[in-house]
Parts: structure tokens; C-alpha cells; sequence
């Protein structure tokens, strides 16, 4: 036999046996679409967060001050 005709053959065997999805393989990208648009919506609630945290919090001593604490300004 050629190996196009075992290749048929075995794939005939295998479909027998074959898993099914669960659902049509147009919902896995609709599903995978919407995760990763979740995602950028987590990411994009934290923008700009190290900047803001860069310059420390409410409770810095330099707080509405353009000098530093000990320029005497």
C-alpha cells in the first residue's frame, strides 16, 4: 500500500474514536476574544499606578509642596 492509502485508513480508524468539542469552534475565539478583552480591562485600570505611587502617598510630609521638606523655601 502507498503511504496515502495508510493515511487514509488510519484516519478512517481514528474518526471513529474521535473526541467532540463541546460546543462550534467559532464560541472558542468569541471566548478567547472576550478573556483577553477582560484582561485589557484589568490592565487598564491600573494605568499610570507607578507613577502615582512614585511620588509617594497622602500621608507624605512634602504633600502640595513643590520643595523639598529641607530647602528652607
Amino acid at each position: 500500500m502507498t503511504s496515502a492509502a495508510l493515511i487514509l485508513a488510519e484516519g478512517e480508524h481514528h474518526s471513529e474514536h474521535a473526541m467532540t468539542l463541546p460546543f462550534a469552534d467559532f464560541w472558542f475565539g468569541v471566548i478567547a476574544l472576550a478573556l483577553f478583552m477582560a484582561l485589557l480591562a484589568i490592565t487598564f485600570a491600573f494605568r499610570n499606578t507607578a507613577a502615582k505611587l512614585s511620588h509617594g502617598g497622602v500621608n507624605d510630609a512634602s504633600h502640595g509642596s513643590h520643595s523639598s521638606p529641607g530647602s528652607g523655601h
